[in-house]
């Protein structure tokens, strides 16, 4: 099939390219500079590309008429001001272009927030701004991702690496149900032109359900090769808990504020149905953190 896939050169889209050609599909990237994609991306001779900023309608090249199906995975912007609107209108954009295709199937990716924050509440409009293209929508909504170059790989890295010993506020208590970066996307290939999937919503989780204060030990013991000690203090606020971790992480500071007000939550999956109609092997945390870790000995 011919795929249309946005976020090309964001953290899911660049390893969702060679999932896709590996099962023979045609692959079409839209990035905003073909040039700065052609230096980072080891597949660009094997994919079509196309220029489009969805932010401005009028830069984005005619779409192929024969398009099969389409992925919208736009990362999410920090939410300060005015951002949501920007969001907002990067789907509507993608939806007026990919309308006056032969799309059959919209996959977007985006996370569970049952609290639904701003960030929440901003991708809630975006997936109504989804649903009203001409194409069936399918949903998935992770929860925290693990694998190489994943935010949470590199918060945990960050926490343990300068000290034995991390001084922790309730965050460290909050559950997660952690998935494997290789899981996702073995989710979103299985979702293609799967008729099950059709305008539905999915949760996609690992099979462990962990504190995070248990992931950093985890960290420890699995990538670090030493114990490390997470200690508890009271809550203090979250714009002090976003510093520090810009200071010991390389999160900037506005993705390090939402993972703070995200880590007030628990983040787990409340349904299993994708399970049944895409089985897989589902990998857990220490498995994540083991492939994480061949791959950057591979890459060294």
């Amino acid at each position: 099939m011919k795929i249309l896939l946005t976020g090309a050169n964001g953290y899911i889209g660049t390893r969702l390219i060679p999932g896709l050609l590996q099962q023979g599909h045609e692959v079409v990237c839209m990035v905003r500079d073909p040039r700065l994609f052609e230096k980072q991306s080891p597949y660009f001779n094997q994919v079509t590309t196309i220029a489009g900023d969805l932010l401005r309608s009028r830069s984005i090249q005619e779409l192929p008429a024969d398009i099969d199906a389409a992925y919208y995975l736009v990362n999410a912007l920090p939410q300060t001001s005015g951002f949501a609107g920007l969001e907002a209108l990067s789907a509507e954009n993608f939806v007026q272009a990919i309308d006056q295709t032969n799309c059959k199937q919209i996959i977007s990716l985006s996370e569970i927030d049952d609290h639904l924050g701003n960030a929440g509440l901003s991708r809630q409009h975006v997936e109504d701004i989804l649903r009203q293209s001409d194409s069936a929508l399918t949903i998935l909504k992770s929860t925290m991702i693990v694998g190489t170059g994943s935010i949470a790989l590199e918060l945990m890295d960050g926490l343990t690496k300068k000290s034995p010993i991390i001084i922790a506020t309730t965050w460290a208590k909050a559950q997660e149900q952690p998935i494997s970066t290789q899981n996702v996307i073995d989710y979103l290939v299985g979702c293609l032109h799967n008729e099950d999937t059709f305008n539905s919503e999915f949760h996609i989780s690992g099979p462990e359900i962990l504190t995070f204060k248990h992931m950093l030990l985890l960290y420890g013991d699995v990538c670090r090769q030493r114990k490390v000690k997470v200690v508890t203090v009271p809550q203090v606020s979250s714009a002090l808990s976003s510093y520090w971790l810009n200071y010991l992480t390389p999160i900037s500071y506005s993705h390090a504020k939402t993972l703070v007000e995200n880590l007030k939550f628990d983040l787990v999956s409340r349904d299993d149905a994708i399970e049944k109609l895409i089985p897989l092997k589902l990998q857990t945390l220490k498995e994540a953190l083991e492939t994480a870790m061949q791959a950057d000995v591979a890459k060294n």
